[in-house]
């Protein structure tokens, strides 16, 4: 099918996907877009949407790249990355939603005691339970391994943790959380630990409203001497961030797909906007400028696509593949931004106002650059791969 083919239950992007995978999307899809409603009550009031979680999970969200054994569906990375840009299509806020839900459920899968799957990973998967995930600080952010949040081993076994994270996503609406804490600073790397905490054990949040993905929150988690038990580590003592970094790939995959749905949605929005809309007596479609817009859009949309799906391709096939995802993150992330840009352009005038669908989108789009590693970051990862050099350290 072309991309100038009529209507068709078949999406054009999904031609070389297997039967499989388009019946979960096409799930996937049926749901996000009865969510018309919901998306405009939530960007509003800046409210999480606490209830579409479990179904959601119920589509393929979270449960999807879990192993069977886990609870999981066992999904390929090519299939959760598809399922991401279905997400980044309809509502990044979902994206984003999912991706940390996920990051925390593939967390648990990969070092979780039996105990700690019980308690936490299976609740998670049913949609009981919400978890965040914490490892940021406002001095600790691409520098991951410089943070400072201290977990200090009580007589007990136990370890009492103090300190503050930033820019935790949904914290404020989840009940557990996993936080990378150092157990001895002068150990660096080595000293970092995760821990699994509950709400009850005390910790507090506080939320900075933010321009993007305005259904979900971002917070500063505060730990002011909260006492968590042995139980409570998650793998082994200094290996927390050699746990986290388990989930690069996949998180930088995930966004890099969800942005490649902001796109896609641009493009969308785009060409209903100029074949309906007239100026000077005919519709914007038939201005060569315009269409040139319309085209880049298109283009840089197709381009991005391929980028993310060889990337999990790659994965699937068991290779390491961390430039290869870094390049897609990079590359998807920037392009939805210079989309969304278009898009609003196309628009015009009602593409600034707030509430309507590019505006949206070119928030959403402008947020996917700095999570999972800013642009620069992934340059310098990549340019590390490519040289043999690192530019860092």
């Amino acid at each position: 099918m072309s991309l100038t083919s009529g209507v068709s239950s078949r999406d054009p992007a999904w031609n070389l996907l297997d039967d499989a995978t388009v019946s979960i999307l096409g799930r996937a899809r049926e749901y996000l877009s009865g969510l018309g409603d919901v998306l405009e009550e939530c960007e509003r009031s800046r409210r999480f949407p606490a209830e579409i979680v479990r179904p959601l999970i119920d589509v393929g969200f979270v449960r999807g790249p879990i192993p069977v054994e886990d609870g999981g569906l066992g999904l390929t990375h090519l299939q959760s990355a598809c399922l991401m840009e279905e997400a980044g299509r309809a509502w990044a806020s979902v994206r984003t939603t999912a991706n940390i839900l996920t990051l925390v459920a593939e967390l648990l899968s990969a070092a979780g005691t039996v105990e700690q799957k019980s308690r936490y990973l299976t609740p998670l998967l049913a949609g009981d339970r919400l978890g965040w995930f914490a490892i940021t600080e406002r001095e600790a952010g691409s520098d991951a391994s410089a943070l400072a949040t201290r977990a200090e081993r009580l007589p007990s076994g136990g370890y009492r943790l103090t300190g503050r994270k930033s820019y935790i996503t949904n914290a404020s609406h989840s009940d557990f959380g996993i936080v990378l804490a150092t157990v001895d600073p002068t150990l660096g790397p080595r000293g970092i630990t995760a821990f699994l905490v509950e709400r009850s054990d005390g910790y507090r949040t506080v939320e900075h409203p933010h321009m993007p993905v305005r259904a979900v929150s971002s917070c500063d988690v505060e730990f002011d001497s909260v006492e968590v038990g042995p139980e409570r580590v998650l793998g082994e003592v200094g290996r927390g961030l050699s746990l986290a970094m388990r989930g690069v790939n996949a998180g930088r995959l995930n966004v890099s797909a969800g942005c490649v749905g902001i796109a896609q949605a641009c493009l969308d929005a785009s060409r209903e906007h100029v074949t309906t809309r007239q100026q000077f007596g005919k519709k914007l479609a038939e201005f060569q400028l315009v269409q040139k817009m319309v085209v880049d859009i298109a283009t840089r949309t197709a381009a991005a696509r391929e980028l993310y799906r060889s990337s999990a391709r790659l994965l699937d096939a068991g290779v390491d593949a961390r430039a290869e995802c870094s390049m897609a993150k990079y590359f998807c992330s920037e392009s939805a931004v210079e989309v969304a840009t278009q898009a609003v352009q196309v628009h015009g005038a009602i593409g600034l106002t707030e509430g309507h669908q590019v505006e949206r989108l070119f928030r959403d789009a402008r947020e996917a650059t700095i999570p999972e590693g800013t642009s620069q970051m992934q340059i310098l990862q990549i340019g590390k791969a490519l040289l043999g050099v690192s530019a860092v350290r």
